[in-house]
């Protein structure tokens, strides 16, 4: 049997050469070329790589990844930037989400007549967005502080808030499904968690955060935050709220408290941040979206090629479309709508995230879970040479 390490070592490898020559020829988000190692790999002659005991470490470690995804999805949303352009970015995120979303359930529910879940859970993955790839879009285009920039952000930011409230009620929906929990002890469930966090939120982050910081030492601050989220995920996950409402929460809950307690200095708070980031993307993350390629079913895409079609048309018309109408009604021309729109379109994390524990649960089929991914890759490889070529083309306008 070939050892654990070789596994990573191989996946990380191809993951990284992939995803490194998508972005520097292409520009292509390395999400795509991650996916595609885990394709690769499960398409060639690595299947020697993957016996189960690998494949039960990958899976893991694809799991460990999720939680640090959700955290730092938590540690960087920033409510402060709500205040940029916020009734402009509040019309423009109400319609780009539940465009998308509602689209997506009821075509799911009546055209395709799968059940509320499956509809749910495919509504939730066509209507949020990677902002992570959206500001790589914008800081490659020198847009981060330009009006477009500024409109794209704080929408993305608003976004994310919303996207945050969707996970939370399709997860709870998870639970219901996967462990035929009574409706009352999902409530008292939640009631408990809430407390959790209350507390949390009061006591435990601001004594945790201050005792780790006591050296001004980021590797332990990195571990201090590391025990935090690992254990209100685990307690939420406990509670019957699943994990990354867990990691979600606790990311947003650290973020609050440090900005209004603890009194951390601005760049030791980013240093949090950007611990994470550096173990989740460097490590935890790309071993996710290979397992994510792996688990691609490839003999289904020929039998679901218009279902496929019909996701990724949901998920532009919803997104781009969407928020065209929006900055339209909000005074703007509908080239701006269109570049925004664009600009807001990338998928490729929060959604893979949910489609991969639905597959997990054995909520959703393979082919559903391909078709997702294949959404997701194509509006991920899509958006960023759309974006490009509308913005080159109207530079002068956009600073």
């Amino acid at each position: 049997m070939v050892s654990p390490f070789i596994m990573i070592l191989v996946a990380l490898l191809l993951a990284f050469a992939i995803s490194e020559a998508l972005k520097r020829i292409l520009g292509i988000p390395r999400v795509v070329g991650q996916v595609g190692a885990g394709l690769i790999l499960g398409l060639t002659g690595f299947h020697f790589l993957f016996s189960q005991e690998n494949l039960d470490v990958l899976s893991f470690l694809a799991n460990l990844g999720i939680i640090l995804l959700f955290y730092y999805v938590g540690l960087e949303t920033n409510f402060s930037i709500f205040k940029k352009n916020i009734a402009q970015s509040l019309s423009i995120s109400l319609v780009n989400t539940t465009l998308p979303f509602v689209l997506g359930f009821l075509v799911m529910k009546y055209v395709f007549e799968f059940n509320t879940i499956i509809s749910l859970i495919i509504g939730v993955a066509l209507s949020v967005s990677a902002q992570s790839i959206s500001i790589g879009m914008l800081e490659e285009l020198k847009l981060v502080k330009s009006k477009i920039g500024s409109i794209i952000i704080s929408a993305g930011a608003v976004d994310d808030l919303i996207e945050l409230i969707l996970v939370s009620i399709l997860l709870s929906f998870f639970q219901l499904a996967v462990t035929d929990l009574p409706h009352m002890n999902l409530i008292l469930g939640l009631f408990f968690f809430v407390v959790l966090v209350i507390v949390a939120r009061l006591w435990f982050i601001p004594y945790t955060l201050k005792f780790f910081d006591r050296e001004k030492s980021s590797t332990a601050r990195f571990t201090g935050a590391l025990l935090i989220v690992l254990l209100i995920a685990s307690l939420s996950e406990l509670l019957g709220m699943g994990f990354i409402i867990g990691a979600m929460i606790a990311g947003m809950v650290v973020r609050q408290t440090i900005f209004k307690d603890v009194h951390i200095p601005d760049w030791e708070e980013h240093d949090i941040a950007r611990s994470i980031h550096i173990i989740a993307f460097g490590f935890l993350i790309p071993l996710f979206f290979v397992w994510v390629g792996l688990n691609i079913d490839v003999s289904t895409i020929g039998e679901n090629v218009f279902f496929v079609i019909i996701l990724i048309l949901i998920a532009l018309v919803g997104t781009v479309g969407g928020t065209a109408v929006a900055v339209m009604l909000n005074g703007k021309t509908f080239r701006e709508g269109l570049i925004i729109g664009w600009g807001l379109t990338p998928k490729g994390d929060v959604e893979l995230g949910i489609a991969t524990i639905a597959l997990k649960a054995g909520i959703i089929t393979p082919a559903i879970f391909t078709s997702l991914v294949i959404m997701a890759l194509f509006t991920t490889f899509i958006a960023p040479l759309v974006f490009k070529y509308l913005v080159t083309s109207s530079k002068q306008k956009l600073a």
